[in-house]
């Protein structure tokens, strides 16, 4: 533990409270952390890749269906979890809970904590359904980055300072897998989800106000966060806006420029056709 922060527990937390809540040292959080994720990554990459090898694709439309449903209620809960704290204390908080108040914290952490492991499954759905191209960087880089995070914040410093970025990060989610939900059940309900686009939109804006809210959170606050930690959760996030940019000018404007040159062919093909007449 970095001398940094056993000073901000010291002037924090009364060695007398600190008894009460029992954390991880980094150490210890890092070794758990790297368990999950190693377990994780060789499931994905490796075994059901090879499982699913001379197999075909499962079917799982009435599990996905639960799942995403089930997803969307957790979500919602959050948003209300988080909401309820932000109107009680306030965007920026600058309490500093300690003792049984800091216990009620971690209680409302858990949620977002268990909600990020399960999101995981997003993952062997792909691979089961031999969806390998949905199997990307991004998703992968996206949620062990998550579960990092989540690790960190309730195993080695659990806070109040992710309130908003639980809260925004939900909403998302509840957007999110309304439509994973909605395509799941079958072409004939595709017309409901023209909305997809605009879905990387809001977390492009979702992006911006996380790191906003770190930064202002970060500064104002009489007990900040570890330094290595605030800056891993700002660059993550940071590196989330520019990899989702990226993918969103590679699956729209391309598709954009696409249906450009298909009606400037079309254009032509009309003209030849005039001028044959």
């Amino acid at each position: 533990m970095d001398t940094g922060y056993e000073a901000i527990m010291e002037n924090v937390y009364p060695s007398k409270e600190t008894d009460i809540i029992q954390r991880w040292s980094l150490s210890e959080t890092s070794i758990g952390l790297g368990i999950v994720l190693a377990m994780y990554l060789l499931l994905v990459l490796k075994i059901l890749p090879n499982y699913m090898k001379d197999r075909q694709p499962y079917d799982l439309k009435s599990i996905l269906t639960k799942y995403n449903a089930f997803q969307v209620v957790s979500s919602v809960y959050v948003v209300y979890l988080y909401a309820r704290y932000i109107v009680r204390y306030g965007i920026i908080t600058t309490r500093c809970p300690k003792g049984e108040d800091l216990q009620g914290v971690i209680t409302e952490i858990y949620p977002y904590f268990i909600a990020k492991h399960l999101d995981l499954l997003d993952t062997i759905f792909f691979v089961l359904r031999k969806k390998d191209s949905q199997v990307t960087f991004l998703h992968l880089y996206h949620h062990t980055a998550m579960v990092s995070w989540t690790w960190l914040h309730l195993m080695y410093h659990p806070t109040d300072h992710f309130v908003v970025v639980g809260l925004l990060n939900s909403f998302v989610h509840v957007l999110m897998y309304a439509y994973y939900g909605i395509a799941s059940m079958g072409p004939e309900y595709q017309k409901y989800v023209w909305w997809k686009k605009h879905l990387t939109k809001v977390q492009l804006v979702q992006f911006v106000l996380v790191v906003s809210h770190l930064h202002y959170q970060q500064k104002l606050t009489p007990c900040p966060l570890p330094s290595f930690f605030h800056y891993f959760c700002v660059i993550s996030i940071g590196s989330f806006f520019f990899l989702f940019l990226k993918f969103y000018f590679q699956s729209y404007s391309a598709k954009r420029t696409d249906s450009n040159k298909d009606r400037v062919d079309g254009v032509r093909k009309c003209e030849c056709n005039i001028k044959r007449d």
